[in-house]
């Protein structure tokens, strides 16, 4: 394999992570324990990824200083995040080590398996978790790595046995592109990640180059209710499977409705009837992300019945529309939307199953996507009984003028309220009151006011 590196436990190299507690670095790291090699790294803080990982072997330091990184280490793994000025990767730099990026050791992973990826600029880690429990529950036995913790598995990455990989394939960067993608699934293409591409042409053109990877043996997963996702269609050599609600996809949803608590859609391949789906995540884009699953699934050989037991145990991922708790009929729900379209789409499904006030509560997530993006921003709030805004997560980016939460309350046609961070629970007790649903959206660190929410609401 290139770069020596065997994956499967027999050489015992010394891997070593910067940044191993994030979502997409912790989830290969331990796959690769699970392998049996001798994983190290670090991250700034302990979480429950971290000290999960400890209590699988593996060595972790809380703080990224030169003296981690010792030269008997075989491979370094870094994600776009860790920055050239890094501390570690100086260390790094000076010793020699091999570096790999996060997204050449997933490829790493996928070169003894039919990888299933889905990458988009929404949904994917909903619908990969989707897939991934589905194939667990039907005893396929697939090697997870995705983007959130899915509840039955305890983790978002398992190591198995089968034949396939699921992944969650990641475009914000570009770096999808270093993946080995038998299938594609391609959940919508739209414009964001703007501080890498230079505008939507380029985005374009890396989903182009993605859906051209498995080649003509390989299969492609198409969103047809997506515009530009359609037309990727014909630049894929292998076959394209379509799915969504328009008349002319493969799988098809009709017939949405609400049942108590359920999501409901029937579906048909083509003009045969194959069931209905019965979802518990709320939401047209949940149905959205649940025929992609179907279609999937059955081209991998799945039935749909057994795609559909899959899909109706699915609670969603972690963030993702996740009720946190109800104190005093107060529901608290935490939700990673950091996109227009994913706000529009949340505080639409809350809508769809709650008939009380709907309070939306957003940290924007990166100075740029809130400058870019900010008239859209404005206008997905247009459904929200209230809305708070709180400081601008940098994800690392400097300041930008012109980038502040401000930029997006200018655009909006009625009052909203803005709140810094620190401040944010404290207005928030005073301000809802029973009988509603607040929606705490971001992908920055919103989450653990959300968290916090739930105990001061008990408390008061």
């Amino acid at each position: 394999m290139q770069g020596g590196l065997a994956l499967q436990g027999d050489k015992k190299e010394h891997i070593y992570f910067m940044g191993i507690g994030g979502i997409g670095m912790s989830g290969i790291a331990e796959i690769l324990l699970d392998f049996g090699y001798r994983i190290s790294g670090s991250d700034i803080k302990v979480s429950n990824v971290t000290e999960r990982l400890q209590k699988k072997g593996a060595s972790i330091y809380i703080g990224q200083r030169a003296e981690n990184i010792t030269d008997d280490i075989d491979y370094v793994v870094r994600s776009t995040a860790i920055r050239d000025t890094n501390e570690e990767y100086m260390r790094v730099k000076e010793l020699g080590l091999p570096v790999l990026h996060r997204s050449q050791m997933l490829a790493k992973l996928m070169e003894e398996k039919k990888a299933i990826c889905v990458a988009g600029a929404h949904g994917k880690t909903t619908t990969s978790s989707m897939i991934a429990l589905a194939m667990e529950l039907a005893q396929k036995e697939p090697t997870i790595v995705v983007g959130g913790e899915i509840a039955q598995i305890g983790s978002n990455a398992k190591s198995g046995n089968g034949t396939y990989l699921v992944a969650e394939a990641d475009e914000s960067d570009g770096s999808f592109l270093n993946l080995h993608p038998w299938m594609t699934v391609i959940t919508n293409v739209e414009e964001d990640h703007l501080d890498h591409y230079k505008d939507l042409d380029a985005i374009r053109d890396a989903f182009v180059s993605f859906v051209k990877m498995p080649g003509e043996d390989g299969v492609a997963v198409l969103n047809y209710d997506c515009a530009e996702t359609r037309q990727l269609a014909q630049y894929v050599t292998g076959k394209v499977i379509s799915y969504g609600m328009a008349e002319d996809a493969n799988i098809r949803g009709v017939n949405v409705r609400q049942e108590q608590n359920e999501n409901l859609v029937d579906v048909y391949a083509d003009d045969h009837l194959l069931g209905t789906l019965r979802l518990r995540v709320p939401g047209l884009h949940n149905i959205s992300n649940a025929l992609a699953t179907v279609a999937a699934g059955l081209a991998i050989g799945m039935t749909f019945e057994e795609l559909a037991a899959g899909l109706k145990e699915f609670g969603g991922a972690r963030r993702r529309f996740q009720l946190l708790g109800v104190v005093q009929n107060i529901q608290i729900i935490d939700d990673y939307a950091h996109h227009p379209t994913e706000v529009a789409a949340t505080i639409g499904a809350a809508k769809g199953v709650h008939s009380g006030r709907v309070v939306a509560v957003f940290q924007p997530h990166r100075y740029s996507r809130t400058k870019f993006l900010a008239e859209k921003f404005a206008q997905a709030f247009d459904l929200a009984d209230e809305v708070v805004l709180t400081d601008v997560y940098s994800a690392g980016e400097d300041l930008s003028e012109g980038a502040q939460s401000d930029i997006i309350a200018q655009h909006m046609t009625r009052p909203s309220h803005f709140v810094e961070r620190e401040r944010l629970n404290a207005f928030l007790q005073e301000f809802v009151q029973p009988g509603d649903m607040v929606l705490m959206m971001g992908a920055g660190n919103i989450w653990q006011n959300s968290i916090q929410l739930v105990e001061d609401l008990k408390q008061k």
